[in-house]
């Protein structure tokens, strides 16, 4: 399994938990740190594998994923959902757009014509799912080791994170 530079044994994880004796914000830093380790191991285990020409890239996924769930966007509000530089928005609505079946499309605002109103292609639409369905098939080659019992504690713990994370602004 692939590691983070320090990671701890679960076992350690285990006896550390049962020391920490001072309050719930001791336990729930190291549970934060500990949920974000994970996260990441999981994200790498999901990019194994050598990405192949005209495969998506993370953020271009994430672009995808934002027009998935919003519709039209104009192009400044993408930015600021992805937390990245103008230029490096740039490239993204570039690569996005010039494929062989181009995967947004971009138009002036008809209200304003300094802005760019972006919207998924059909073609988008069709990578969004593949690239979903590639990473989701490799998370369940991980999970699918888990006992049942511990596989239904953890998608409750998943809906609860998606409630509080459905009440979290995210810009």
């Amino acid at each position: 399994m692939l590691q983070l530079s320090c990671p701890r044994p679960y076992a350690e994880r285990e006896e550390k938990a049962q020391m920490v004796a001072s309050g719930t914000g001791v336990r729930l830093e190291e549970t934060a740190r500990d949920l974000f380790e994970v996260v990441t191991q999981l994200g790498l285990t999901a990019l194994r594998g050598r990405r192949r020409s005209g495969d998506l890239k993370e953020v271009e996924f994430l672009a995808l994923a934002i027009l998935h769930e919003h519709g039209t966007m104009i192009v400044g509000d993408i930015q600021r959902l992805l937390n990245v530089l103008p230029a490096q928005m740039s490239r993204i609505i570039r690569s996005l757009e010039n494929r062989d079946r181009p995967l947004i499309s971009c138009q002036i605002n008809p209200r304003d014509k300094r802005k760019v109103d972006v919207v998924l292609t059909p073609a988008g639409e069709k990578a969004l799912q593949e690239y979903q369905s590639s990473k989701t098939d490799r998370l369940i080659q991980l999970l699918r080791d888990l006992p049942e019992e511990e596989q239904e504690d953890l998608n409750r713990l998943i809906d609860k994170l998606h409630g509080l994370l459905e009440r979290t602004p995210t810009a």
